[in-house]
């Protein structure tokens, strides 16, 4: 049977959208440019797994939260908190810290089987060095009002699904539109007879919502592992190479323009000639119509969010 949408799943939703944020504040992971903090991660590691020790060379690599991206460890997506892991390692660790997964025994941890005690010490030594090394500000030590804070969150969103629900059978009472009471568990339709959508057909058809094509979609998808700036890029990039950027030309290349607004850019979008302000614009021009205009380079992370939703509300509000 597919999995029902739960408020214990809703709640840990709205933890790691809210651990994602602080992981953004807190610098993120580089994986691109001169400082790409991915590849020094893998160099101290020396490109093996961070847990079994086996050497990830052509092999697929999984970045594993050494501290668990939830609301009970409060791990964070950052440079020193990622490591490289093997697929079935990462799967077997799940939301377990570091140091816990790799003093775990048993047939389900057969991925760290073959270490000896010595060994797994020593991994996690290792990886607390590169935590020191890589956050010597104690970022990635716990942090009792941040866990409090997560915790509180989470509590609040079961209790915001519990009310939406009973607000929700009141309506649906009301409309005479109720088949069978929501809340009283007593009488509620056996789940195991009825076919529920699962997690995943969810968040697929919410993504469809959005209206993205899927080129724009793919770009969203990847966008929290890349710098502000390369995902500014991206976006353009994909609506100057499919032609979408020309009716929105006009509105971009005017400071005091909505979209500027929209976008929360202290300077144009685009412009024609860089020349006026070199530091402010990135140097490779994307070309429209005989025309070359330059990406205002001056994004930070409080851009994100209104670029993914000027792309959202404004570029493709109205497809169908």
């Amino acid at each position: 049977m597919a999995n029902q949408a739960t408020p214990g799943a809703v709640a840990n939703t709205h933890v790691r959208y809210l651990l994602t944020k602080a992981g953004l504040a807190a610098g993120g992971l580089a994986t691109r440019g001169a400082d790409n903090q991915w590849e020094a991660t893998q160099d101290f590691f020396g490109n093996k797994c961070a847990y079994t020790g086996e050497d990830l060379t052509g092999k697929p690599i999984d970045k594993d939260h050494a501290i668990a991206l939830n609301r009970v460890s409060g791990g964070l997506h950052v440079f020193g908190n990622v490591v490289p892991s093997t697929p079935k390692a990462n799967a077997q660790k799940s939301g377990r810290r570091y140091d816990d997964f790799l003093r775990s025994k048993g047939e389900k941890f057969d991925s760290i089987a073959h270490l000896t005690d010595e060994q797994r010490e020593a991994a996690i030594a290792r990886i607390e060095a590169f935590m020191q090394q890589a956050r010597p500000d104690g970022l990635l030590k716990p942090h009792p009002e941040l866990l409090a804070f997560y915790e509180t969150q989470y509590q609040k969103a079961k209790e915001l699904c519990a009310t939406g629900a009973q607000e929700l059978e009141e309506l649906l009472n009301k409309l005479n539109l109720a088949a069978a009471p929501l809340l009283n568990e007593a009488v509620a339709a056996d789940e195991a007879t009825l076919d529920l959508p699962s997690v995943e057909q969810f968040e697929l058809e919410e993504t469809g919502a959005d209206n993205l094509p899927e080129a724009y979609r793919q770009i969203q998808a990847r966008s929290y592992e890349m710098n502000v700036g390369a995902y500014a890029q991206a976006v353009f990039a994909q609506l100057f190479a499919d032609g979408t950027i020309a009716k929105f030309l006009p509105n971009l290349t005017y400071r005091e323009d909505l979209c500027t607004f929209a976008l929360k850019l202290s300077f144009p979008p685009l412009i024609t000639r860089r020349q006026d302000a070199p530091t402010r614009y990135y140097a490779t021009p994307y070309r429209h119509n005989g025309t070359e205009y330059y990406l205002c380079s001056q994004w930070y992370e409080r851009n994100r969010e209104p670029l993914s939703n000027w792309l959202t509300e404004m570029v493709f509000a109205q497809r169908a």
